[in-house]
């Protein structure tokens, strides 16, 4: 596996040097997933996958106890201000579902140009006994990556460890995904008025997460008149930006759900937004009576 592949050189070279090996790489970014996808079907590489997700929750959720023979992170993001170095992906709580999902003695191997983060994350391997770490040297494919070569012909040092998995991590699962048929929804009796709202952003705890009500607004060039609240959800390993919208239905009452707009995964915390909307509008708008909860 290879967290944050970037355009996807260093994993298609691993995936070409070792073809029965089978290859996932996990990004964030949407631009270096293109790219990289475009790698690899030019190159006709056929043992490798590529996800557009978290690291954390996708070791969580996609990979069993032991399944990972080992984890690469070449030039992770430094977040080298103090105020974001919470954002760093070498913490504790992405050791311990490293450590779960990958084999005894199998290793997380690091690259960096930015030596507080190689001192960082050191710190945070002894602090959880879950890695012995390895002082080595980097091997020559590392300096084939993107970053490397822009680090190196400036002149910039290249700092490389191995975190050796010591095989005593808990087999810790995770509640599986919901693949829901019906989206989480409230549904109230009453209607909305054009008649503008007092709105105040909210924070509020939901299961393990928190839910953002950011602004809502109320849309135009639809064929039904309705509110559109944009929502972030953060759960301990996934940030979703949702959409939940208010409007009216066939039989007059109001319906208030999840947008299926950007694909939201259904947590408990999800689910909690559909909440915090619903409960929103009932103190908003004191002529809506709540009549389902569906969520």
């Amino acid at each position: 596996m290879e967290v944050g592949f970037g355009d996807g050189r260093y994993l298609t070279d691993q995936a070409k040097a070792a073809a029965n090996a089978r290859f996932v790489g996990l990004e964030i970014s949407g631009t270096s997933l293109y790219r990289a996808a475009r790698r690899v079907r030019r190159e006709g590489i056929t043992n490798i996958r590529l996800l557009k997700v978290g690291a954390q929750f996708g070791l969580w959720h996609l990979f069993g106890h032991g399944e990972i023979s080992s984890i690469t992170i070449n030039f992770p993001d430094p977040w080298p201000k103090e105020r974001h170095r919470t954002n760093r992906l070498l913490r504790h709580s992405f050791l311990e579902a490293a450590s779960s999902r990958l084999k005894p003695l199998a290793k997380i191997k690091l690259a960096t140009d930015h030596f507080e983060y190689v001192v960082a994350a050191e710190e945070e391997v002894r602090a959880t006994e879950l890695f012995d770490v390895i002082l080595t040297e980097p091997p020559k494919e590392v300096f084939g990556t993107k970053y490397a070569q822009k680090w190196t012909s400036l002149g910039k040092p290249i700092y490389y460890r191995e975190f050796e998995n010591r095989g005593i991590a808990k087999q810790i699962s995770r509640p599986s995904l919901e693949r829901v048929k019906v989206m989480p929804h409230a549904i109230l009796k009453g209607t909305l008025s054009n008649e503008t709202a007092s709105f105040e952003k909210s924070i509020q705890q939901y299961a393990d997460g928190h839910v953002i009500i950011h602004e809502v607004a109320k849309t135009i060039g639809v064929s039904q008149f309705r509110w559109m609240f944009r929502v972030t959800v953060n759960d301990p390993e996934l940030v979703q930006q949702l959409l939940i919208v208010a409007h009216p239905r066939p039989d007059s009452n109001l319906i208030v759900r999840l947008e299926t707009f950007g694909d939201p995964v259904i947590t408990p915390t999800v689910r909690g937004a559909v909440h915090a909307v619903t409960e929103w509008l009932l103190d908003a708008v004191p002529s809506l009576v709540l009549l389902e909860r569906n969520y």
